[in-house]
Formats: C-alpha cells, structure tokens, sequence
C-alpha cells in the first residue's frame, strides 16, 4: 500500500509544479506594421497579438536609422489582437527618411519589426499649415503673411524651390492664388496639387515671397 501512496504523491507534486511553471510562463508577443515600406503622408500602423492578458501596456521604443532611440511609449491593451495607428502621418518636418525598428515589450515578452520610410516627391504639408490658414482667413490676411507662411514651408524643405531667394522685398501673391490657398486649406485641393502649384508659380515668377 505504501508504493501506491508514493506514486500519488509523486504525481500530485508534478502536476503543482506544472501548474506553477505555467501559469508563470512568459505571454508571447508578435508585432507586425500594415506595410513594409511607407511614404510621406501615410499613417503608421501597428498590429500587435499575445497570447493572453496580464493588463499591463505595451511598451515601444522607436529606433531610426542614425540609432537615435525614443522616449518610452505606453500602449495599454485589452485584448489579445490589437491594431494601433498613429493619429499624424509621417512628415519630413519629423521624420527623416531610412529604416526604422519598433521594439516592444509586454510583460516580459519582446519582439521587434523594422519599415522603411523613403521620400517619393510626394508633398505632404503638416496640419498645423492649414490650421493656421484657417485661422488667418477669419480676418484680412495680407500678401506678406501668406508669404510668412510659404516661406516656412520652403525653409522646413516642405516645399523645393531651386534657386529660391528669399531676400526679395517685393511680394505678390495675385487674388486668384489666395483663392486656391482658400480652397486648399478647406481641403478642397490636396496637399501635394497645392504645394506644386506654389513651386511652379515661384519658379516662374508668378507669385514672390
């Protein structure tokens, strides 16, 4: 009777250590992003799937292609795939062009996917342009700060302008212009049809700022 007990016990021990093992395992983590290569003007996206819930966030660190790393970024989850896409595209005002690497972690689990980022000439003007127009055109902006603000543009290499001179003391922008400023920044026009108007029309001499 004795051996039977020990056999029990044995078995009763295995299953508390298994038990144990498991539910201490490690979640696993996989990350992927909607593309493998991105321009400017897309939105980053990023799918994230573990294998079951600890409620804790998980944590992302970007790296771009100069190593430069970051500040902690805290995404919290509450189920086991999820989809996280960034609330601003990438801009060249932010965002340099080359391979990026997104590391995560989540309750001790990592995982890491790498994109590229490349400049295909499209223009891609950050909202806080457009903002500021709206803004502006709820008094009687002038030619002068209509030009302000193509300039910065040209500045932040938004827009390219080659040879462009930015000393000029004699700036014009025609009525007509103003109107397709109007009409861009109620998104009538997109950015890159607005933004290669401006480079053909300073290139011509059309409109100076």
């Amino acid at each position: 009777m004795k051996w039977p007990r020990q056999i029990l016990a044995f078995v009763m021990i295995g299953a508390l250590v298994f038990s144990t093992q498991y539910s201490f395992a490690t979640p696993s983590l996989e990350i992927s992003t909607s593309k493998h290569v991105y321009e400017y003007g897309d939105f980053l996206s990023i799918n994230f799937q573990v294998s079951e819930l600890v409620n804790n966030n998980i944590t992302l660190h970007i790296t771009d292609s100069s190593n430069k790393t970051s500040a902690p970024i805290d995404l919290p989850i509450d189920k086991l795939n999820s989809t996280i896409t960034s609330p601003f595209p990438f801009y060249k005002t932010t965002f340099n062009p080359g391979t990026y690497r997104i590391d995560a972690e989540y309750a001790n689990a990592t995982a890491s996917v790498s994109f590229d980022l490349i400049d295909t000439g499209k223009i891609v003007i950050p909202t806080e342009f457009k903002s500021l127009v709206r803004t502006l055109e709820q008094g009687s902006p002038t030619d002068k700060v209509y030009a302000g603000i193509i300039r910065e543009m040209i500045n932040n290499n938004i827009l390219s302008v080659p040879n462009y001179n930015n000393s000029t003391s004699q700036v014009y922008i025609p009525q007509w212009f103003k109107n397709s400023i109007q009409l861009w920044s109620n998104d009538s026009i997109s950015d890159n049809e607005f933004g290669m108007a401006i480079e053909y029309l300073l290139e011509n001499g059309i409109i100076r700022v």
